[in-house]
């Protein structure tokens, strides 16, 4: 219905996204990238979201922007207020909140899960997890497994993504929750938690489910993934998609359930990412981790981390090229009130993406134990799409620090790769890795194995999965196409 090109603008787009973006050689519409250099998606909190927002606004009003979307979580967050002041298409500001914030999602979507321990007290029995808001990844959350951990990760809480901004980013939310009225009882800025404890869910498996809430309600099931972590470990060493567990009548029901309430809370036009844990017990029930205000990360053409220590594969850039950025088209046409063009679990089901975490428990320089030229080459090969490199491989040393943050052990960085979905091929292949990157010593490092708790078999994975079999909507059977037409390079403002 647009007569020319729709403008869509990107809050807080970083630089590496910008770089690819302005490469596009396809584009149906007019982005406009609202970048600012203060922005890190690993210290959110100290960032002046206030001042940020108010100029990002006026900057959409002046511009008469079309709508607006953000490519990660609190980038998302600021659009969907943005948005909500437009009155353009897109999930609302509460129910993007209740993403970002996961102590106001317990209490909303999970109020009998608990006991929740607002602003991080110490919590009453361990295992127990440590969430800080306006993070995703494992960025600010610690799995603190007895007492004797817990004043370490507190401590690393108050004095890092604690430690700067914490009464301005109480202030935004107080001002925009009040303004825009969302259902919460604060009577001052003190009042908004941005941090809590809660206890650790003792499960069989975790995985994601990555679902689009289309315009007028409908679930679409895009992909599921599994979280592997070794036996005896809280740690995730890698994500999968697509995921192994089994579509059962139980599940179907919980993530209808899971989905449904965010989109009766407002989240519309607009993919969510599930992640969920399967409870130990004899009886099949299944609990919330969290949900992410955003696509999963899972088989996006970027997803290589900050630029500083990043390997991509010839091979795989050739081969995704000229293939969209992070589900560009469709976080597009989402933010416009549009179906999704493409769902992996329909177009391409053979196919697994995987993100596969590497951490050492040995302390000292990296090169000692950690052979690069070896990362080099499998990247080179083509055997992985990418690498991205975390502080401990950038600095190229392991410090106590770091092994406090999981547990004894630290994130070197995080491969990726797309392969043939074949368990036991994969699993071969990761072996055979991990003991070439650790010089040939099978006692540095954490297993990376994919498992399915499952089984072989059927997974019964479906768009339609979580549609109600009565008002069934079907998704189109086949990809959509779309005719377009190259615009120029994305219009790049600095919001300083």
């Amino acid at each position: 219905g647009y007569t020319q090109p729709p403008k869509v603008a990107v809050p807080l787009a970083s630089g590496f996204y910008i770089g690819l973006l302005m490469k596009q050689e396809q584009r149906a519409f007019d982005y406009h990238l609202l970048v600012h250099p203060g922005y890190s998606m690993f210290n959110p909190i100290a960032f002046d979201a206030g001042a940020y927002l108010d100029e990002a606004l006026q900057y959409c009003r002046q511009n008469k922007v079309d709508s607006v979307m953000g490519f990660d979580c609190f980038p998302a967050m600021l659009a969907s207020i943005i948005k909500e002041e437009l009155g353009v298409a897109g999930p609302n500001s509460w129910s993007t909140f209740l993403c970002i914030n996961k102590f106001y999602l317990r209490k909303t979507l999970t109020p009998g899960f608990g006991p929740i321990a607002p602003n991080a007290s110490v919590p009453d029995s361990f295992p127990a997890v440590l969430k800080v808001s306006d993070t995703q990844f494992y960025v600010g959350t610690h799995i603190v497994r007895d007492r004797s951990e817990w004043d370490g990760a507190y401590a690393d809480v108050k004095s890092g993504l604690m430690g700067a901004g914490v009464e301005a980013r109480q202030e935004f939310y107080f001002k925009w929750g009040k303004k825009l009225g969302w259902p919460v009882d604060w009577s001052s800025k003190a009042d908004v938690v941005l941090m809590h404890t809660e206890p650790c869910i003792q499960a069989v498996g975790e995985y994601q489910a990555e679902v689009v809430v289309q315009a007028d309600g409908t679930l679409v099931v895009a992909d599921t993934g599994d979280l592997d972590k070794p036996e005896g470990s809280p740690w995730i060493v890698a994500f999968k998609t697509p995921g192994t567990i089994t579509f059962t009548p139980g599940l179907k029901e919980f993530l209808r359930g899971v989905a449904g309430k965010m989109s009766e809370l407002g989240y519309r036009s607009g993919a969510m990412d599930i992640e969920f844990m399967r409870v130990k017990g004899d009886t099949e029930a299944y609990e919330v981790v969290e949900i992410n205000s955003r696509y999963s990360y899972m088989g996006n053409y970027l997803h290589m981390g900050c630029p500083d220590g990043a390997l991509r594969s010839s091979l795989h850039i050739e081969q995704q090229t000229p293939l969209e950025v992070r589900n560009l088209l469709n976080r597009t046409r989402l933010s416009l009130g549009a179906d999704p063009s493409t769902l992996p679990c329909r177009d391409r089901p053979c196919v697994a993406k995987l993100a596969l975490m590497v951490y050492t428990n040995k302390r000292g320089p990296l090169d000692e134990f950690f052979d690069c030229e070896a990362l080099n080459g499998f990247v080179n090969d083509g055997t992985l799409d990418g690498w991205t490199g975390k502080i401990v491989y950038q600095r190229k040393e392991v410090t106590d620090f770091d092994l406090r943050q999981f547990g004894g052990w630290a994130k070197v960085g995080c491969m990726l790769a797309t392969w043939e979905n074949r368990q036991d091929d994969m699993n071969k292949k990761l072996a055979e890795i991990m003991k070439a990157l650790f010089r040939g010593r099978d006692d540095l490092f954490l297993p990376v194995v994919l498992i399915d708790e499952d089984g072989p078999g059927p997974t019964k994975l479906a768009p339609d999965a979580l549609q109600d079999p009565v008002q069934q909507k079907k998704p189109q059977t086949k990809p959509q196409t779309q005719e377009v037409a190259n615009q120029a390079p994305p219009t790049c403002c600095t919001i300083s």
